[in-house]
């Protein structure tokens, strides 16, 4: 009787472990998804589509238009032949709070033939928060060091 209290309490531990596990990678990939989705609309500057990737735009459109504009732009000294789409990586943080725990994909994109490193990288940030949905760009402002780099 021990024994099979002992094989049961080691398989639901087992189990539970595992249903954790493929939560995290469903997760992982719905947020891939989404970038994929991401690069997809700015690559075609399809405003109302990239609309629908943001967790609640509310009166943010005025930014979103700007960073949309300049990443179509520039999409090919930023993203050249798609190879940002091969390079989704998925990473935790808890920046918002201790008990707010996030996932974000960053893209740090250093400017060419700045050998003097006079401009500094432009980074691309997508933040996801799992109440919001990982379908979704909870960040509405993704652009850091724009102004200025793509010249």
């Amino acid at each position: 009787m021990k024994t099979i209290l002992k094989y049961t309490s080691i398989l639901s531990i087992l189990l539970s472990f595992s249903c954790c596990v493929n939560q995290k990678k469903k997760d992982e990939e719905q947020i891939k998804e989404t970038v994929q989705k991401f690069w997809e609309k700015a690559k075609i500057n399809d405003f109302e589509g990239y609309r629908r990737l943001i967790a609640d735009p509310g009166v943010f459109s005025g930014v979103m238009q700007v960073d949309l504009n300049f990443i179509h732009k520039n999409y090919d000294k930023i993203n050249p032949n798609d190879i940002l789409l091969k390079d989704i990586k998925v990473k935790d943080t808890s920046i918002a709070g201790p008990n707010m725990h996030q996932k974000y994909v960053q893209y740090v994109i250093k400017k060419e033939n700045d050998t003097n490193y006079v401009k500094k990288p432009l980074i691309i940030t997508l933040l996801f928060y799992k109440p919001g949905g990982y379908d979704k760009i909870f960040n509405r402002k993704i652009l850091q060091n724009h102004i200025g780099w793509a010249q």
